[in-house]
């Protein structure tokens, strides 16, 4: 009860508001209608109730907590956890708030961080002060402001809008699709560690088999076994993957639309303090980034089922104050060149910033920064005897970090995944191992479907060879190429025969044999024979050692067919 006054205050503005006395919305006019309200609306015991918390700095810390805990669950605010923030920041300028010392952090800041933008200052040549902090709120929709405001500084509209459209793209249109495209290609996955052990056993467990069943050994008995530990081995590898990645890649397209539509009904506040008047989309990539995960942090964990954007915004939250942004952006989420080495060199000056992304263009990279920071070692007021970042390695027990790291891009789907530290050379080299195995796969799927589900036997049909050299076997069969003829005589030599293809537009398949006679024959009955159809075992142009025999058949028998 001791910020009762607070709530009088509250439901003044809201009351107001529903009558039209008050043009603005109560959250996003909260500092004109406090200081009406303030001015002369509250009563004496209003003001003596304010007067006696702001008395000591541990009762406006009391009453700065029951805002944020209380207050703000009690409200229709309570579904954006950003909107208490913004409360504070605005009458933390209004009395009696601006002299209160508990609240001297929020006259800055917001208190959320944010990535920092490079932006130089007119002639600057790239000084410390050039890299800001930005920070970003996401508000519900003011019908009589702009959806995207500029707090601290001044920008055209087009400089604003455009961050905004990327936003959308890269929640619920192509940026978003570039974004996936990029992790299915070499993202790290949400597997657990044993998990990413066993799968890539498992992937080199299936391009040992498919090795071992080319060009190994004949396996004989074992054949079978091989190959159905082959195709489920790899199955199972595919349907792990296929699912990890359709699910991951549904929920984030599912969390991207639903943030997308909230972003049409927001405003995002973009606050960068100096005053400065921005000239250029230099600031674009920046704003861009912090109005996304704005919208992240405005609602709550219910909504959060997206491991990607959980990922992300995590690795955000806690380090986004290590990095700084530049780069001129288009709606689509590309990237366009801006002036580069001063605000390289500004980054190199500023403490706590470890990385930089920027547009892949010449000038950037790795070289630039160890070229300008060498010059700044180099430079006649630099006291220290060598640069920030050398060149050379140092040797020793371990070699230094570099002090900046460059990360160029080309569209802000890359820089999200650098963001969120998804770029795994591991995944990538295991991605194109595994593609290259399934492609080793798909070709030897004919192969493996006539060895584990092999056709069903077939019959000899007419017709038998006219010829007197000659033996037709002619089989009634879809797949000729999976099955063998073999002649065993005393009195012929022995012969194994492959089917020919359908003989003209009608005949079936048939193996035709050149009848000779055997010099050690140990008969003369010319028509002595048998004739066995066997299973032909292939696989990737490999012929294995002849399969069971599935048909038997007398030479007298194939000679009379279709003749009786």
């Amino acid at each position: 009860m001791s910020f009762v006054w607070f709530w009088t205050f509250w439901h003044w503005s809201k009351e107001s508001f529903r009558e039209g006395s008050l043009l603005r919305s109560p959250l996003h006019g909260i500092g004109g209608h406090w200081d009406e309200w303030y001015r002369h609306e509250a009563s004496e015991s209003d003001h003596e109730a304010i007067a006696k918390t702001g008395r000591s700095e541990a009762s406006q810390r009391q009453f700065i907590s029951w805002l944020l805990l209380h207050w703000a669950g009690e409200t229709e605010l309570r579904a954006n956890r950003q909107a208490h923030r913004f409360v504070l920041g605005q009458i933390a300028h209004l009395e009696p708030f601006k002299h209160w010392a508990a609240f001297e952090k929020y006259r800055a800041s917001y208190g959320i961080g944010g990535i920092s933008a490079v932006v130089l200052a007119e002639g600057s040549p790239g000084k410390p002060e050039d890299v800001r902090a930005v920070e970003a709120l996401a508000l519900t929709a003011d019908p009589t402001a702009s959806a995207i405001v500029a707090e601290g500084f001044q920008a055209d509209s087009i400089e604003l809008e455009t961050p905004r459209s990327a936003v959308a793209s890269m929640l619920g249109g192509k940026g978003l699709l570039v974004f996936l495209t990029l992790w299915l290609a070499s993202g790290k996955r949400a597997y657990p560690r044993w998990l990413e052990i066993v799968l890539s056993l498992g992937w080199v467990a299936v391009a040992g088999l498919i090795l071992y069943l080319a060009a190994g050994p004949d396996p004989g008995e074992g054949l079978i076994f091989l190959c159905g530990t082959l195709f489920a081995l790899w199955s199972g590898l595919i349907l792990v993957a296929a699912t990890q990645a359709a699910t991951q890649t549904i929920r984030a397209w599912q969390q991207g639309r639903k943030w997308c539509a909230r972003l049409e009904q927001s405003q995002v506040r973009l606050r960068m303090d100096g005053g400065l008047t921005i000239k250029g989309g230099s600031a674009g990539l920046p704003f861009c980034l912090n109005a996304l995960h704005s919208l992240y942090r405005a609602n709550s964990h219910a909504d959060r089922r997206s491991w990607l954007w959980e990922r992300l915004f995590h690795k955000l939250r806690g380090e986004s104050q290590a990095w700084a942004a530049t780069g001129s952006i288009t709606a689509e989420g590309f990237l366009k060149p801006v002036m580069l080495e001063a605000k390289l060199r500004a980054c190199l000056q500023s403490e706590g910033i470890k990385h930089v992304l920027t547009p892949r263009q010449h000038g950037g990279g790795r070289k630039a920064v160890y070229r300008l920071a060498d010059a700044r070692g180099a430079s006649p007021k630099q006291t220290a005897p060598t640069p920030p970042c050398s060149v050379k390695v140092r040797l020793g027990f371990a070699a230094e970090e570099p002090c900046l790291r460059v990360h160029p891009c080309r569209h802000v789907a890359q820089a999200l995944m650098r963001l969120g530290e998804f770029n795994s050379k591991r995944q990538l080299a295991l991605n194109f191992f595994a593609v290259a195995t399934s492609v080793a796969m798909l070709i030897a799927l004919r192969d493996l479907k006539a060895i584990l589900l092999p056709p069903p036997s077939p019959m000899v049909v007419a017709p038998s060879s006219p010829l007197p050299d000659y033996l037709w076997v002619s089989l009634d069969t879809m797949h000729p190429d999976q099955f063998l003829v073999v002649l065993e005589s005393s009195y012929w030599l022995n012969r194994r025969a492959e089917l020919s293809p359908r003989v003209g537009a009608h005949g079936p398949p048939r193996a035709e044999i050149h009848l000779q006679r055997s010099e050690a024959a140990s008969t003369t009955d010319q028509e002595d024979g048998t004739v066995w159809i066997e299973r032909r075992y292939q696989f990737l142009g490999r012929e294995f050692a002849p399969g069971r025999h599935i048909g038997r058949y007398d030479v007298s028998y194939l000679n009379r067919i279709g003749h009786e």
